[in-house]
């Protein structure tokens, strides 16, 4: 039985829309999962980490300002995340912007100078009133120097080097094998 290309393309597209399913549909359950939602005085804040890397003391969040009364959307709040790190008395702060696009969410960013236990905690001032609170707790651990991806890069450059050597080593064979035949 010949399958036509027509058959084929459709079983490859499927495929793909079954592997994509597959893929994305653990990675939006776990954006989902990963939100936490604090009172901060009469606001209700909602926040979601959009990009981490803990290792390197990095994250975004987005965060969704809210009258705790009402749960009508405050777009006119002034946002600030403040990080403690109490093992190495350590503070940090960051502010969180929102756009006319998006007057709902307000985006941060924040690096972290060391590793250890950090507080997150959210400020929020807007016609409301003020209020804070903390919402998160986390660990950033010491960075490896050394990791599998770095060891795969340096196997990979030194297979490299090797195969430039041995091609200069054959070049040079063959010049030195050309030069003796041309003068015997």
């Amino acid at each position: 039985m010949a399958i036509t290309n027509r058959t084929r393309n459709l079983l490859l597209t499927a495929l793909c829309g079954l592997l994509a399913i597959t893929v994305l549909t653990p990675l939006v359950s776990a954006q989902e999962r990963e939100s936490f939602t604090v009172t901060a005085g009469p606001h209700e804040v909602r926040v979601v980490p959009t990009n981490t890397n803990l290792a390197a003391g990095f994250f975004q969040l987005a965060l969704f300002v809210t009258n705790s009364d009402t749960g009508e959307v405050v777009s006119d709040a002034r946002v600030a995340l403040v990080a403690k790190n109490e093992e190495d008395d350590y503070e940090g702060w960051a502010t969180a912007q929102n756009s006319p696009a998006r007057p709902d969410r307000y985006d941060a960013r924040m690096n972290l100078g060391s590793t250890g236990h950090w507080v997150i905690g959210v400020d929020v001032t807007s016609p409301l009133g003020t209020g804070g609170a903390d919402v998160m707790t986390f660990d950033v651990p010491a960075l490896n120097r050394y990791t599998s991806g770095s060891l795969v890069f340096f196997g990979i450059f030194a297979a490299l080097m090797l195969g430039i050597v041995y091609l200069f080593w054959s070049v040079k064979r063959q010049n030195r094998r050309r030069r003796e035949a041309a003068e015997g």
